[in-house]
């Protein structure tokens, strides 16, 4: 008995596996094809979501109250007065307090080697008179915090109260010399477009000592040397 498969046996296995080659490969590309569709129909989510409907909407502060207080050596205290009482050409009432808060501004960091203690608030505002009515409460707080008299230590205390339209730089540490120079800074670059109300509130007449501001102004801290 013969085994060994005939021309047309083998002819027929032949067909059979290209058959079936062509089957796989034709389902391979249906697979491939359908991957692309289904990448193309279902793009990835953005990845900043909108908020929901009637979700809050934090709109940006139209008014901002800030107020920094400053303690360094009372001994650099004429020359910080010096530098805000000095002439000027400048007779605008707005742009006269401009020029205040640049000169408390710069004349500070003239002295930032003495800085002590640092205080800072704010406060956002959507309304001109809320606004007006911070800033003149912040004002008699502060004049009466500081008109005590002192205690005949070797520290004083310079308090900037400035309102201002739209927000500005704030900080988020109180012992942190580059976010007072930073602070600072910003304050600097205020203008006459910006500026409601500023004021420079000194304490420290005779001389006050850490404990006795500490005491006055508790919002207060010690700054890293």
């Amino acid at each position: 008995m013969n085994d060994d498969p005939t021309p047309d046996e083998l002819l027929a296995t032949g067909a059979f596996g290209l058959c079936c080659c062509l089957l796989a490969a034709a389902g391979l590309v249906a697979v491939v094809i359908w991957l692309m569709r289904s990448k193309d129909a279902a793009p990835l989510a953005p990845t900043h979501q909108p908020p929901p409907p009637g979700a809050p909407f934090a709109a940006a502060a139209q008014f901002h109250l800030s107020v920094i207080a400053l303690a360094f050596d009372g001994f650099f205290r004429q020359q910080v007065e010096a530098m805000l009482t000095a002439p000027s050409t400048v007779t605008d009432p707005v742009g006269v307090r401009v020029e205040l808060v640049q000169r408390a501004a710069r004349a500070l960091l003239g002295v930032a080697v003495q800085w002590r203690l640092f205080g800072y608030g704010e406060k956002d505002l959507n309304d001109l008179t809320a606004a007006q009515q911070s800033y003149a409460i912040a004002l008699t707080d502060f004049r009466a915090r500081s008109g005590a008299a002192g205690d005949g230590g070797s520290l004083c205390v310079l308090t900037l109260v400035i309102c201002t339209r739209g927000r500005r730089l704030g900080v988020d540490r109180l012992d942190t010399r580059q976010q007072i120079n930073e602070l600072l800074g910003d304050r600097l670059k205020l203008d006459a477009g910006s500026l409601l109300g500023a004021e420079v509130v000194w304490a420290g007449a005779g001389g006050l000592s850490e404990p006795l501001i500490r005491e006055r102004f508790p919002e207060m801290h010690a700054i890293a040397l």
